[in-house]
């Protein structure tokens, strides 16, 4: 089984100064709904409608969706083992995307079958 997962890069209002944040959907085995809720509006610059907000489209700085044939969390714990008993780093998931032998990035393949679909059939809603 693959699991995918979805990492947002948005402009965050909540300050007056320009920030950022990342809005990050883990372990998702069926990309149907995320399909429907996030790939489809980001492909047709469309708001993105998640369950506790909004994001336009201007907002979004960068979407990445990556792929493991593990949840996150047990990867993350499969690499904490990895590291000396006397260390003091804290795997994230960040590495984990960053490790190639976890983690292979899918962003291009997904948005380019859109594009594939987007030709075939006109317009993908």
């Amino acid at each position: 089984m693959s699991y995918y997962h979805i990492i947002l890069e948005v402009n965050d209002h909540i300050s007056t100064i320009e920030q950022s944040r990342d809005i990050e959907l883990f372990d998702i085995t069926d990309l149907q709904p995320s399909l429907y809720a996030i790939l489809l509006p980001y492909f047709n610059e469309q708001m993105i409608e998640l369950e506790d907000e909004n994001i336009e489209f201007s907002d979004i700085l960068h979407l990445e969706i990556k792929q493991t044939l593990l949840p996150i969390q047990q990867l993350i714990e499969e690499e904490q083992k990895q590291l000396p008993s006397d260390t003091d780093i804290t795997i994230t998931a960040y590495e984990i995307f960053n490790n190639r032998d976890h983690t292979m990035d899918v962003t291009t393949v997904v948005l380019d079958l859109l594009e594939a679909a987007k030709l075939d059939h006109g317009e993908i809603e």
